[in-house]
């Protein structure tokens, strides 16, 4: 496996297999290709919290300059082997005021607290030279949990506030979202191959445990029609294990 829990662990077969899937998208469109968007993920992906304070004049009016200037700030806070890949402000606070916009508020005091989304250096450094390698341009980045609940979740449930799950193979990624803001990302390098590999732990190949595990599959612990506790699941008789 060159790819483990979202991250590059080989960067020449890494490479090769762009390369082959770029020829295919080519073939498939019958058109060039010149840039990608890549979505960055994994599970050193995770948020943390900043503060930025700035005393003013009596009674200055805040400016789009001012909160430019207090954001560069944030990102330039120093995280040793990581890297700040977006910035999800939280809100500004004016005086006893948390506002989300104080552009055109006076005030003499500004704090912004932010959520910043950062990652080891090398989750980024490593995609660089994979795409170098292969010949194929980036066009951009995309943090991909945030692609994700971009497409699948409403303003409302953003707003109202709703925890996103993505339960991938490898990893699970959890959002949270309140008033249309990100208030908190985490990857849990927990997914469903550690589901795979404990069925496959009771002597059962992992092709097999894989069919078990997606079709009897079920996130409630509820009793079997018969009544028992721990039923038997099988597959067409080619193997069989015991519910706990």
């Amino acid at each position: 496996d060159f790819i483990r829990k979202g991250v590059i662990y080989n960067l020449d077969k890494t490479a090769q297999s762009l390369t082959s899937i770029i020829k295919k998208l080519e073939s498939t469109l019958k058109a060039s290709i010149g840039k990608v968007y890549v979505g960055i993920g994994g599970q050193s992906l995770r948020t943390i919290r900043n503060t930025e304070v700035r005393h003013l004049e009596e009674e200055t009016k805040i400016s789009q300059e001012l909160i430019d200037s207090i954001m560069d700030s944030n990102r330039e806070v120093p995280i040793i082997d990581q890297e700040i890949l977006e910035v999800a402000p939280q809100e500004y606070k004016v005086g006893i005021n948390l506002l989300a916009d104080p552009v055109g508020v006076p005030s003499d005091h500004i704090e912004g607290r932010f959520l910043n989304i950062i990652a080891r250096s090398s989750v980024k450094q490593n995609i660089d030279k994979c795409f170098k390698q292969a010949g194929i341009e980036i066009a951009d980045y995309i943090i991909s949990p945030l692609a994700l609940a971009n497409a699948v979740l409403t303003n409302s449930e953003k707003r109202s506030g709703c925890m996103f799950i993505d339960f991938g193979a490898d990893t699970t990624t959890v959002s949270v979202y309140k008033n249309n803001i990100l208030r908190h990302l985490a990857v849990i390098p927990l997914g469903g191959s550690n589901i795979t590999k404990d069925i496959c732990s009771q002597q059962i190949e992992e092709e097999d445990a894989e069919e078990l595990k997606k079709k009897y599959g079920n996130a409630y612990a509820d009793k079997s029609e018969d009544g028992d506790d721990n039923p038997t699941y099988s597959l067409d008789g080619k193997c069989s294990i015991e519910s706990h």
